[in-house]
């Protein structure tokens, strides 16, 4: 009994530990954004605290079956692309077979379609994974409007509408809300594209850069966020209280200003630092802008 009990324990600590391998690198892009979104909503419903912790961890729960399944989809199909691009993955480590990949996909799904239904999340978690398979098996990934503009956007969508729905119903406002910053986030995610362009090359894929070269491409990232992108997130201001109310608060001009310089900051960023790390650290601070956008809602 003893042998059997170290046995499932060592049996759960290297699962969690492949867990972790397979979402590490969408921590900040997945997971942080999900948890704020559910805090956000429960202060923006304003739900007792004591209940908090157990929703918390309804939240945590069904985050990370949402990023899992999709990791686990995506890495399965990318090993050559992420020998090169992001070689601490666990199947290029050789921590798993691509065989027990395929077996915890089809296990991680069944747990996730049955945490969605105990949620009442069933149809979101659905369109969760037909996104998945856009952009994991129907080539929906191998361009960069497909990949980004479209299915990062449905993604997003799906991504805060379940966590605000773990808290309450999503009225028509922060409908609004949610579909205007998910359409600003998949306008700005070919960002994304500008480190990875070696071993997208190899995919054969069609991102921005590979599309219309390296230069051209951060001629128009930079105009766009320079020009366009601080627009698209007023906008977002715009789904919850009108311009003269926003010009009329301290609060509201401040956070337009903040986000304009915020844009202004990545669009030189892509001109003065061009490795695939620094592309990185400039696609991060486009995450942050989006993370600390989440709970604005709240103040609106």
């Amino acid at each position: 009994m003893i042998y059997l009990c170290k046995s499932a324990v060592t049996a759960s600590v290297r699962e969690l530990y492949i867990i972790w391998r397979f979402i590490n690198n969408d921590i900040w892009d997945t997971v942080i954004p999900c948890l704020i979104t559910f805090i956000s909503a429960w202060v923006y419903h304003s739900k007792p605290v004591d209940d908090f912790p157990l929703y918390f961890l309804f939240s945590v729960l069904y985050t990370i079956l949402y990023i899992l399944t999709f990791c686990i989809a995506n890495q399965v199909n990318s090993v050559e692309e992420d020998r090169i691009n992001k070689p601490d993955r666990p199947l290029v480590q050789g921590l798993v077979t691509e065989a027990e990949t395929k077996r915890r996909f089809v296990a991680y799904s069944i747990l996730f379609l049955i945490v969605a239904i105990c949620l009442q999340l069933l149809l979101l978690a659905i369109a969760w994974m037909i996104v998945t398979q856009m952009l994991c098996k129907w080539g929906c990934s191998n361009h960069w409007f497909t990949k980004n503009v479209v299915c990062i956007s449905l993604g997003t969508v799906t991504l805060l509408a379940a966590e605000w729905n773990i808290v309450g119903p999503v009225n028509g406002n922060v409908w609004a809300y949610i579909i205007v910053i998910s359409l600003w986030a998949g306008l700005g995610l070919p960002l994304q594209d500008m480190r990875d362009q070696v071993g997208d090359r190899i995919m054969g894929r069609k991102t921005l850069p590979l599309s219309v070269g390296d230069t051209t491409a951060r001629i128009l990232l930079s105009a766009y966020f320079f020009l366009f992108s601080p627009l698209v997130y007023f906008c977002i201001l715009l789904t919850q209280t009108g311009v003269q109310e926003i010009f009329a608060s301290r609060l509201l001009t401040g956070i337009v200003i903040v986000e304009v310089l915020w844009h202004w900051a990545v669009a030189l960023r892509l001109w003065m630092y061009k490795s695939p790390k620094a592309d990185d650290k400039t696609y991060h601070w486009f995450v942050y802008l989006f993370i600390v956008t989440i709970p604005l809602i709240c103040f609106l």
